[in-house]
């Protein structure tokens, strides 16, 4: 079991070493742990080695400052400077939280961000503040995803997250448009595992549960809602890239050859509505209506999205982080690079 401290200071020890302001060390540092408290850990420190690569070829940039393409008050639009994407997702949700104060809602869309991990773990800050929180993101550089009855790789997996306040525990909502996602393809390559469950399509549209279908032969990961109502995660899949790429304006037809995220952020003050107490006493009927719903399985009784992060979070924070054999083994390499202790 890992310390997040620990964890914290050996991250930016790393990052910074290679030259990344300490402000953008940090962030990213902290996004990347929180996905392992999550239980996120497809979006965890497995990432880092990925991170070094993109900083060493000069795919992610360590020093600078985004620059504002546009600014409407409540809304803005960014130009990312392939800078690091959880640094700027951060910092675009600050400047929404803000923004949304005057405005009620305030929307910031970043484009040439680099890869800005799991959606999921930007949430707790701002639902702790009282407002609703919202990030839908996608690759135009990546293509793993065909449209709904094609065969032919075209989307990105396109997540999103949603995260509201309620008078207990916050509800989190952190989902894709497709069946499963590129990092989740990837770890169960290095682990050789199969899915458990056929949610890819060769690349002559049958059904398969190989990930190296995906990685070798140009076989797609299903949309959503799979071979029956994958036309479900095909709209989302199009309402997630026209929110953050349309809107951003850097989207496929620019053919960006390296990581290159567009995302939209987007933060709600309840109390430009129905005010903060009526938002939070409905959604937390509704929570309690949820939970109360008769199970199908009487010893697992429904859970509301985020209720399992939320307490692997906390067993985290009170008894450390535990990471699998295969990510130990590749941060002990990283350490002995780097001359880090772990």
């Amino acid at each position: 079991m890992l310390k997040r401290s620990q964890l914290m200071k050996f991250c930016m020890s790393v990052l910074t070493s290679l030259d990344m302001d300490d402000e953008k060390a940090h962030d990213t540092s902290e996004i990347l742990i929180e996905a392992d408290m999550m239980g996120h850990s497809t979006h965890g420190v497995r990432l880092l080695p990925l991170y070094i690569r993109d900083i060493e070829v000069g795919n992610m940039k360590v020093k600078g400052e985004e620059v504002i393409v546009k600014d409407f008050g409540g809304s803005i639009t960014i130009d990312g400077k392939n800078l690091p994407g959880i640094w700027l997702t951060k910092k675009a949700l600050k400047l929404a939280s803000n923004r949304a104060k005057t405005y009620g809602t305030a929307t910031v869309l970043i484009r040439n961000s680099h890869h800005n991990g799991a959606l999921a773990t930007y949430m707790l800050p701002i639902v702790n503040k009282g407002l609703v929180g919202i990030i839908k993101s996608s690759v135009p550089s990546t293509a793993t995803v065909a449209p709904y009855g094609g065969t032919k790789a075209l989307l990105s997996p396109d997540p999103m997250a949603l995260g509201y306040p309620t008078n207990n525990k916050p509800v989190i909502i952190d989902i894709s448009a497709s069946i499963t996602t590129n990092n989740m393809i990837a770890d169960k390559i290095s682990k050789k595992e199969l899915f458990d469950f056929n949610c890819l399509l060769t690349s002559d549209g049958v059904p398969t549960n190989d990930p190296l279908e995906v990685q070798n032969n140009n076989g797609t990961v299903m949309p959503l809602g799979g071979l029956e109502y994958g036309h479900k995660g095909f709209g989302l899949a199009l309402g997630i890239e026209a929110l953050s790429q349309g809107l951003s304006g850097s989207g496929r037809s620019k053919k960006p050859k390296t990581m290159n995220l567009s995302t939209f952020v987007q933060v709600i003050d309840p109390e430009a509505f129905a005010g903060l107490t009526a938002f939070k006493d409905e959604m937390t009927f509704l929570t309690q209506e949820c939970i109360s719903n008769p199970p199908i399985n009487k010893k697992n009784k429904v859970r509301m999205p985020g209720e399992n992060a939320l307490e692997k979070r906390e067993n985290a924070l009170n008894y450390g982080i535990k990471l699998s054999d295969d990510t130990s083994y590749v941060l002990d390499t990283i350490a002995k690079k780097f001359k880090v202790k772990l």
